[in-house]
């Protein structure tokens, strides 16, 4: 499983099985860091979902129970660790004093050992090697003097007194054999990655170089050379390992620097709405952000710079939660005068004095605008409310406009149709008056003309035929007058 998916329990378990087994500082350390990190992205999406939720962000808390059990179990690998600590150094104390009496009793033997002899000596040197290799570690600060003395004393040994070339040259073979295994394995170290790695392992092989014997006088210097050479590329590397580390720790001390400056640049006494302080906290938390993908600055500087970007970042937010706590109350009041509107135009809703309820809801439009800002959490609820009302409103009001013009649009074509009815009966009735007063004019001069005439008159005759045409054609206008009267009645009920 990858480090960045493990929970805070199963990170502290991971700290729990280190603590009981080896105690590694650099491991605990890292596991430490890793739970805070781990820690810091989980309150971070939390603080997110919070400040979603509508809840003030100043109000936000974040406590975990697995960082007691952390911090429970660092102090019990803190002090484990000083107790090992103790106990090494009670037993490097113990490893300097034997290999000082070693050390003596090597002066004297290479002192007195022309005149004791190489068979008697011999033995004991290789006793006391034996035993010095025994004696455990000596403590850094005590051994490069210790171990100079010992290796002086050893070249002593072999190079003034006589003793066997058997014995020497075996001797000899056996140093230059491990010699060589050391020098094999300081090159080897070439190949690894971390040079803070090879560097400790480069340590550890010359502290056992310096406990080896010495070789053939014409060997040392050449195998020296080899192993020095194989030290110095690592040495060379762990240096600009290290000052390439302290630059870039130079650079991101800069970087640091620069979002201290930018937050601090912002002024606290300055007045700001809510939509300006959402815009610098933003701004905030994004420099938060790069903050975090920042890597350490130098030892000495770091936590100096980290507490001024907190103590920038905390002066902001109790800026921030200052202001909040000072409108809290306007907010509330805020809130109140705008339901006090929503109930106002919902008991207008209804309403279908269409004039008179929209001057109403105008007003209560523009005293909305007036009213300041609202809690965060309630600012959306409450103006969905007070706009649907007037919306339901407005729509009906259009709707009734609507149906009032269709109506007026069909009255308007009725009252068309019933004029043009009418006059086509005016018409009709003027036509009719006119044979009538043709048929009684006929009449009369028909009288005349039969006064006048004993035998039967022709121009009778055709005046008669003329008069019953114009009945008839009165007859047809009557009856077309009356199935208008009958439409232009049915139209006037309707």
């Amino acid at each position: 499983m990858e480090e960045n998916t493990l929970t805070l329990e199963q990170i502290v378990a991971q700290l729990k099985e280190e603590v009981a087994g080896a105690n590694a500082r650099l491991e605990v350390n890292r596991i430490k860091n890793l739970f805070y990190k781990a820690k810091e992205q989980l309150a971070d999406g939390l603080r997110a979902q919070w400040i979603a939720d509508g809840k003030a962000e100043e109000e936000f808390v974040a406590e975990f129970e697995e960082e007691n059990a952390l911090k429970a179990l660092l102090e019990e690998s803190k002090n484990k660790r000083a107790l090992e600590i103790q106990q090494k150094e009670a037993e490097q104390e113990k490893a300097y004093e034997r290999k000082k009496d070693l050390l003596e009793q090597l002066r004297k033997i290479v002192e007195q050992a022309e005149e004791t002899g190489v068979e008697k000596n011999f033995p004991l040197v290789r006793q006391l090697q034996q035993a010095w290799r025994e004696a455990g570690e000596v403590a850094q600060s005590k051994y490069a003097g210790l171990v100079k003395m010992y290796q002086a004393y050893n070249e002593q040994f072999y190079d003034l007194v006589k003793i066997s070339n058997e014995l020497r040259d075996y001797d000899f073979k056996k140093n230059l054999e491990a010699k060589e295994k050391l020098c094999e394995a300081a090159e080897k170290l070439a190949e690894e990655k971390q040079m803070n790695v090879a560097f400790q392992k480069l340590q550890l092989l010359h502290n056992e170089w310096r406990e080896l014997g010495p070789v053939m006088r014409e060997q040392r210097e050449a195998l020296w050379e080899r192993f020095k050479t194989a030290s110095d590329v690592i040495n060379k590397k762990h240096a600009a390992y290290y000052q390439e580390r302290k630059s870039q720790e130079v650079d991101n001390l800069a970087q640091k620097v620069a979002l201290c400056e930018a937050i601090e640049a912002i002024p606290l006494d300055v007045e700001r709405g809510y939509k300006q302080w959402d815009e610098v906290t933003e701004q905030v938390l994004k420099w938060q952000e790069q903050w975090k993908k920042i890597g350490f600055a130098p030892k000495k500087n770091n936590t100096a710079i980290y507490e001024r970007f907190r103590k920038a970042c905390d002066a902001l937010f109790e800026a921030k939660s200052a202001f909040y706590k000072q409108n809290k109350e306007i907010l509330s009041a805020n809130l109140a005068k705008k339901r006090s509107l929503c109930e106002q135009a919902e008991a207008l809703k209804d309403s279908t004095d269409w004039n008179a309820t929209t001057q109403k809801l105008v007003a209560l439009q523009k005293e909305w605008k007036i009213i300041g800002a609202v809690p965060h959490k309630s600012s959306d609820a409450v103006w969905k409310r007070f706009v649907t009302v007037c919306d339901a409103f407005f729509d009906a009001k259009k709707a009734a406009a609507k149906q009032q013009k269709e109506e007026r649009k069909a009255a308007y074509k009725e009252a068309k149709s019933t004029l043009s009815l009418r006059k086509e009966h005016d018409k009709l009735m003027r036509a009719y008056d006119k044979i009538k007063q043709e048929i009684a004019t006929r009449e009369n001069n028909i009288s005349f003309l039969s006064k006048g005439s004993k035998n039967g008159n022709p121009l009778v005759e055709q005046m008669l035929q003329t008069i019953d045409a114009l009945k008839k054609d009165q007859k047809e206008l009557y009856n077309k007058i009356i199935a208008l009267e009958k439409q232009i009645n049915n139209d006037a009920q309707n």
